[in-house]
């Protein structure tokens, strides 16, 4: 394997922060549209009935697929520079996550609010772990994007294996990528475990 290392873990660094952007932006619009639909259905105020339908159809749907009907629906509309930081296939992935991150959303706040109106207080909490938890898995989810071309790891993993000229050399830049994720993901559920543990020592 013939690689410059330096500029290999500039871009693999560069194209994982696509993925952190993406997945935060996703929270924050989870949050934004999540948040007031479960305030509405915890106080049964109006249309309470459609919101839980749409939740719902939000929860069933597979990202992947949300990301393809977007992609499409796009593709059919509009016209966006693919060298603009919104193009076509990243808005269509943050479209297609949205649908995990605004039930997942609505979800946390629902239990919340559960929480808080049967006075436990420590449990209603619980929801700024379960947000970062929420986020983890939006960041780890934006590798589904490689598939329509969005520039992030698992892409930038996949154009570089290109180069390699054997499938050897493909498959250690393939495990790599996979133990950083796994290592990701795991080490952050690790920290907030932690966080969770402390807070409830304390409490």
């Amino acid at each position: 394997m013939n690689i410059d290392i330096f500029l290999f873990l500039q871009g693999f660094l560069y194209a994982f922060f696509q993925n952190l952007w993406i997945g935060f932006l996703v929270l924050l619009i989870g949050l934004v549209i999540g948040v007031p639909f479960a305030i509405i259905v915890h106080y049964k105020y109006g249309f309470h009935y459609l919101i839980t339908g749409l939740i719902t159809v939000l929860r069933s749907l597979p990202v992947f697929i949300a990301m393809f009907i977007i992609l499409g629906i796009l593709t059919m509309t509009f016209s966006i520079d693919e060298s603009n930081i919104f193009s076509i296939p990243v808005l269509a992935l943050i479209g297609g996550l949205c649908f995990s991150s605004i039930s997942g959303s609505f979800d946390e706040t629902l239990d919340y609010l559960h929480f808080r109106d049967a006075g436990e207080i420590r449990l209603s909490l619980l929801i700024i772990p379960n947000t970062f938890r929420l986020f983890i898995s939006l960041a780890s989810t934006t590798a589904v994007g490689a598939a329509i071309g969005v520039k992030e790891v698992v892409y930038f993993a996949l154009t570089t294996a290109e180069l390699f000229p054997n499938n050897v050399d493909r498959l250690i830049l393939v495990l790599f990528v996979s133990l950083f994720f796994v290592s990701f993901v795991l080490s952050s559920r690790w920290l907030l475990n932690l966080l969770v543990t402390k807070y409830r020592l304390i409490n």
